[in-house]
């Protein structure tokens, strides 16, 4: 029997993908990606990119 290795969510717990290593794991997810260390699906990475965005604007905003 071999290992099998999981892709989830770190954000919402959704499965990914199953592989035999994390490389293959990841070599068919279309829209993942891994920001500091945590793989996330693409409604959690959209939602990173947008808390990310609002804070930079916010910031901005705040020091004119």
């Amino acid at each position: 029997m071999s290992a099998q290795v999981a892709i989830v969510c770190d954000q919402c717990g959704d499965l990914g993908n199953v592989g035999s290593t994390p490389h293959d794991a990841r070599t068919v997810l279309n829209g993942w990606s891994r920001r500091h260390g945590m793989d996330l699906c693409p409604l959690c990475r959209m939602i990173a990119e947008s808390r990310t965005r609002l804070t930079h604007t916010g910031t901005a905003g705040a020091t004119r």
